[in-house]
């Protein structure tokens, strides 16, 4: 079975990653691999630096899709493909014809990470989705919203959520990096992973901790990940300064192994509007950290409110506020959530099982 991924986005996020995780799963246990994506993108840059093989196309005509379908079919009859998977809306088209087109009886298997937000029942959409034999989607509510939305049979449908693999951070890792972060032991810890833009929330924790140092409780935040909006991170910086929050508050920059260090934190908070599923959640869970997210999106089929985890009401600081200080005021009631949570995502969100599955979609599509 040789497979096929394509994926011309030139973006640089969760979607394009998961291409490059299957990839290297892919690649390290003994099948053939190639992944076709658009020369020096973020994804063709990561592939290389990662030594996966990788072909690229220079330009796809999405306009113009014939001539684009017509190159890739060639490709797969030269490359004997057998199964075709694609992770971008925008490569559909394109795929399916290159699919017809193609002398081989090759499968198209389409992995859904993004919201539906509308019906597809023209004939356009009917034309596509009759072509994809296999369609996956990451959480129930993407599985709810393809029954309804999309022409396609439900059989063909599958939910498959992301698998995670297990930490590997170690007491030595948390002393050093707490130590070097100017951190402190013996005071609650939360940190927020994440590009720092104002969809990802990170003034909404700000607020929150401000709240409770007002209260009176200890709490430390650590901001992670990249700065992708300088306007906003120098809103925060100045609210930081002007709060008198610089013990309190820390931008610790990005951090290449994330879910190294989560066990170094009391609890992770994803506080993003309204996420399709919120990756660092079963993350952080499999490291044995308690985690808070937004009640929206995919977050609610993570998170068991008080059982694995806690919810709060997206955007509303005065929840989150009050989340937090049931954590911060009750260490054993933060332990358990934590061994809690870490039971259900070993089960649930494993990697070794979402690869499992993957395959077996792949064999049967």
């Amino acid at each position: 079975m040789k497979i096929l991924q394509i994926c011309m986005s030139q973006g640089f996020g969760g979607l394009e990653l998961y291409v490059l995780k299957v990839a290297k799963f892919l690649a390290g246990n003994n099948f053939d691999p190639s992944v076709l994506t658009k020369k020096n993108s973020f994804l063709y840059k990561k592939l290389s630096e990662n030594q996966v093989l990788s072909d690229s196309f220079s330009s796809v005509f999405y306009h113009f899709p014939l001539l684009s379908a017509l190159r890739l079919a060639r490709y797969i009859d030269t490359n004997k493909i057998d199964i075709l998977h694609i992770h971008w809306g925008n490569d559909l088209l394109f795929a399916v014809l290159a699919k017809i087109f193609s002398r081989r009886e090759v499968k198209l298997v389409y992995t859904r990470q993004m919201s539906l937000t509308r019906a597809k029942d023209d004939i356009y959409h009917r034309f596509l989705y009759k072509n994809i034999d296999s369609y996956i989607v990451i959480t129930r509510a993407l599985y709810n919203d393809a029954i309804k939305y999309l022409p396609i049979k439900p059989e063909n449908i599958h939910l498959l959520y992301y698998g995670v693999p297990a930490t590997n951070g170690s007491k030595d890792i948390c002393d050093k990096y707490l130590n070097e972060s100017g951190l402190d032991k013996n005071i609650f810890r939360l940190a927020i992973f994440g590009r720092v833009e104002k969809g990802k929330g990170q003034h909404l924790v700000i607020e929150a901790a401000k709240k409770l140092l007002e209260k009176g409780q200890k709490i430390q935040v650590a901001i992670i990940g990249h700065v992708m909006d300088k306007d906003y991170f120098k809103q925060l910086e100045t609210d930081i300064k002007d709060n008198n929050l610089d013990s309190d508050i820390f931008y610790l920059g990005f951090h290449s192994s994330p879910t190294s260090i989560m066990p170094c934190f009391d609890a992770v908070v994803l506080a993003t509007k309204c996420e399709t599923f919120g990756l660092v959640l079963p993350e952080a869970m499999r490291a044995g950290v308690t985690v808070i997210g937004s009640d929206c999106g995919g977050v609610p089929e993570i998170i068991e409110h008080e059982k694995t985890g806690l919810l709060f009401e997206p955007e509303n600081v005065i929840d989150l506020t009050a989340q937090l200080l049931k954590l911060v005021e009750d260490r054993n009631f933060c332990t358990q959530l934590a061994k809690v949570g870490k039971e259900d995502a070993d089960k649930r969100f494993s990697e070794e099982a979402h690869f499992a599955k993957l395959l077996e979609h792949f064999e049967t599509a």
